[in-house]
């Protein structure tokens, strides 16, 4: 059995050490808490003139120095964490900072229509031709046509149909040669779709989200191998609808809503292709606001536009490659698509009930 015995001079040192500790344990457990609602911010005043300050988690709260004598502290985020404020003669202050969200337990109920609206310019050109010769050399009557566009009825004469935008007839004085042409020069159209309207319930201050779409597997390089050959391995990209929703009940019950809404689409016209693998790019259409809404208030969200271009030539074989003249033995069709995006969306705070749901298969009491 060994026994270590302290010189006096350390006994000395160590009761003053004990001393220090049980000052500052007793300094941590009474120092003062500052509450701060998230996005507000608080001043906190000091005896002593700052020098500096330092806060433990940044992403909670932020502090700078106000004046000779005061610190202004903002909120963040959700959580608890520390500052430190340093004055003259190596003197501090430690203070809690507790960064809450107002209204934490209520809920809200998020009403959401993603729609897509199509401005569809389609500009079509394209020529029916009908051509009937009569010679007392053929000892007959010769008729023939191209109906390209297709704009009337393959019908000798033509019937000018609703769809045909302008029409051509010429006949020779004795009858023995008439022509006669229809076009189709330009039609508009537009529509609107809904690509998702799902309904979302989250609590003050939390974060809801809707996804709707897929995954696409993408091969990435990773570093060689022993055997000098680099090894692929698969990463999933996400692709479609996602909305982030993020609520906060003030204390006036209106709401502070941010929302982060992303619409991506696969583009395989501008494809990559590596180690034999056709990766399509991928489109995005994103964009973040944050916004205060009142009772009955709605948020729309427009202005994500995206054109496709569509060019398609139809010809008639050997007539329609032939310069100058093929121009009237084809059809040719351009779609201009503006595809623009829109999010509208309907906060609704639910109010507190105990009551039971009522179901569809409940009935009154004493029903059988």
């Amino acid at each position: 059995m060994f026994v270590h015995r302290l010189k006096p001079g350390l006994i000395a040192v160590a009761a003053t050490m004990a001393l220090t500790c049980a000052a500052v344990s007793s300094r941590a457990e009474g120092r003062e808490r500052i509450h701060i609602a998230v996005g507000r911010a608080e001043v906190v005043t000091s005896d002593d003139d700052v020098r500096t300050v330092a806060i433990a988690e940044p992403k909670i709260a932020d502090a700078a120095v106000g004046s000779a004598r005061t610190v202004v502290v903002n909120g963040k985020a959700p959580g608890i964490t520390t500052l430190v404020i340093y004055g003259q003669g190596a003197r501090f202050s430690v203070y809690d900072v507790d960064v809450y969200v107002p209204n934490g337990g209520r809920q809200v109920r998020l009403g959401v229509k993603v729609a897509e609206v199509d401005d569809q310019a389609r500009r079509e050109l394209g020529f029916d031709l009908l051509g009937t010769v009569s010679n007392p050399g053929l000892k007959g009557v010769l008729t023939g046509g191209l109906y390209t566009a297709k704009v009337t009825n393959p019908l000798a004469p033509f019937t000018v149909g609703p769809e045909a935008d302008g029409f051509t007839r010429y006949e020779k004085s004795d009858g023995s040669l008439k022509l006669q042409a229809t076009w189709k020069a330009l039609e508009d159209k537009g529509d609107i779709r809904v690509l998702a309207q799902p309904t979302l319930v989250a609590r003050s201050g939390e974060r809801a989200t809707f996804r709707s779409g897929g995954q696409i597997p993408v091969p990435v390089a990773t570093t060689t191998s022993g055997n000098g050959y680099p090894t692929v391995t698969i990463e999933w990209k996400d692709y479609g609808v996602l909305v982030d929703f993020t609520p906060i009940v003030e204390e006036d019950s209106s709401i502070t809503l941010r929302v982060d809404p992303q619409v991506s689409q696969l583009d395989y016209s501008n494809a990559l292709t590596s180690a034999g693998y056709q990766i399509p790019a991928i489109v995005d259409r994103l964009v973040s606001t944050t916004v205060n809404l009142k009772r009955g208030e709605n948020l729309v969200i427009g202005g994500l536009k995206q054109t496709d271009r569509v060019h398609t030539v139809q010809r008639v074989p050997i007539l329609g490659v032939i310069p100058l003249v093929g121009f009237f033995f084809s059809h040719t069709i351009t779609n201009n698509v503006d595809h623009e995006l829109m999010i509208v969306v309907a906060p609704e705070l639910i109010a507190a009930s105990a009551a039971k749901p009522v179901l569809p298969t409940d009935r009154p009491d004493g029903a059988h």
